[in-house]
């Protein structure tokens, strides 16, 4: 999805649930100049600001690219139906999306050694995940602690609980996550 319209389908989620933009603005943690420049499409949001809005909406990332993509109930999907999403930073590519049937959603991600601080993030769903390749990374759950983790190491967020993954390598470092889908507010 191109920015401009990234924005207008924002926008029109928004004024749907009747929420005004400086409201979504103190929700999402997030400037109401920024918000604008984000709906207007001059700008374009990290993933984490993109889902801190998302989530203020009612939705998820995957919600919210899915909407307008008709996703089958099949058992597997192929690489070629699989969909991407990505900032300069980070990679998320759907194995298994949401579906009316699938409870979770299964995902690799792909975090560039470029982002040398993770933007804070809290989601309404618990999350799990493996680290594949390219550590080390750091983890961090505010009040319970910071942990580094490598190849194999397997981390879990609970619901609501502001976290960040960091890159504390000079390669990408690539993961698997796994989560509850999460029902629209």
């Amino acid at each position: 999805m191109d920015t401009k319209n990234l924005g207008s389908t924002l926008k029109k989620l928004r004024t749907e649930k009747g929420i005004g933009l400086r409201q979504l603005s103190r929700q999402a943690d997030i400037s109401p100049a920024s918000l604008v420049a984000i709906e207007k499409g001059t700008s374009s949001p990290t993933l984490a600001t993109l889902g801190k809005i998302l989530s203020e909406l009612g939705y998820d990332l995957a919600d919210f690219f899915v909407m307008s993509k008709k996703v089958a109930d099949a058992p597997v999907c192929l690489q070629t139906e699989m969909l991407s999403l990505a900032d300069k930073n980070r990679t998320y590519k759907y194995l298994l999306p949401k579906t009316a049937k699938r409870r979770f959603i299964l995902v690799h991600e792909t975090i560039a050694p470029t982002e040398k601080q993770s933007e804070w993030e809290q989601h309404d769903y618990d999350l799990a995940g493996a680290i594949l390749s390219g550590s080390p990374a750091e983890l961090e759950i505010i009040s319970q602690g910071k942990w580094k983790l490598k190849v194999g190491d397997a981390f879990y967020i609970p619901a609501h609980k502001q976290h960040r993954l960091t890159n504390l390598s000079k390669r990408p470092l690539t993961l698997i996550t796994v989560s509850e889908s999460h029902k629209p507010k």
